[in-house]
């Protein structure tokens, strides 16, 4: 199928935008869950691990992470991730399993969590110690995080043989697909969509996300003439950030969300 031209793509990403960038499509969404827990200090975790959940079928990763919330006892209404030592996360997360993730995989990441509460106070600041406010995109920051992880994770005892699929880094070239996702979620203002977290602050600007890529997205990105890669790689996510910055320079990657939801709902028939 051909392409479309310049004025044709912008047109058709416009309504889509229009058409699904709205808050009932969160049902097809870990978002959906993370929003249940606004009023809990413990949100910053729950995107977290939700984002990093996020690959096979929507329905299996929510029915995780509502698991793992159950299983360590997380309310909307309070917090507490940070008190839970290591004994009572064996215990509570005792025969967990995420599709290649395992018990021993979910508590190491939530201590390396919480070691970025002790050492640095939140996961934003951990960031911020390694993004570069003046640079185009968060890659600075999220390869200096995924470091940092990678390095505290040698200490940990507790960690399945495919933890390290979880700290995937722009250094390897990859999409990074889950961790983008987060820092959208995170760094974007709410919307009744993304969480807004860390948006506010001057050194995070959502002009420097990048879109979270995974297979169904550059088919369509392909299809749509965003990027003339062959690859779905880190260069790819670039690419179609750098086209969708035409139509957005300061909030490129609000498109992610309608045209994920596209994808779901309407690829085949449309274009």
């Amino acid at each position: 199928m051909k392409r479309p031209n310049r004025a044709e793509r912008a047109r058709i990403i416009e309504d889509l935008y229009g058409r699904f960038h709205d808050p009932k499509y969160l049902e097809w969404d870990p978002l959906g869950v993370i929003r249940e827990y606004h009023a809990s200090g413990d949100q910053e975790y729950i995107a977290l691990l939700s984002a990093l959940f996020a690959f096979g079928g929507v329905k299996q990763i929510i029915a995780s992470v509502r698991n793992a919330l159950g299983r360590l006892e997380l309310t909307p209404a309070r917090g507490g991730i940070e008190n839970l030592e290591e004994p009572v996360l064996s215990e509570k997360l005792a025969g967990f399993v995420h599709r290649i993730y395992i018990d021993r995989d979910l508590i190491a990441l939530t201590m390396l969590y919480r070691q970025s509460l002790r050492v640095h106070g939140s996961l934003r600041d951990h960031f911020l110690v390694h993004h570069d406010s003046g640079a185009p995109t968060v890659e600075q920051g999220l390869a200096g995080l995924i470091r940092d992880y990678r390095v505290w994770s040698e200490a940990l005892a507790l960690k399945g043989p495919h933890f390290r699929h979880m700290l995937n880094s722009p250094e390897d070239g990859g999409t990074c697909k889950r961790w983008l996702m987060l820092l959208k979620w995170l760094i974007r203002p709410d919307d009744g969509i993304d969480l807004g977290l860390w948006a506010g602050n001057p050194a995070l600007r959502p002009e420097q996300l990048l879109i979270p890529l995974d297979t169904h997205l550059f088919k369509i990105s392909r299809q749509l003439g965003l990027t003339k890669k062959k690859t779905a790689n880190w260069a790819a996510a670039v690419e179609v950030t750098n086209a969708l910055r035409v139509l957005d320079p300061v909030d490129p990657v609000k498109y992610d969300f309608s045209l994920c939801r596209f994808g779901m709902f309407d690829y085949r028939g449309m274009l």
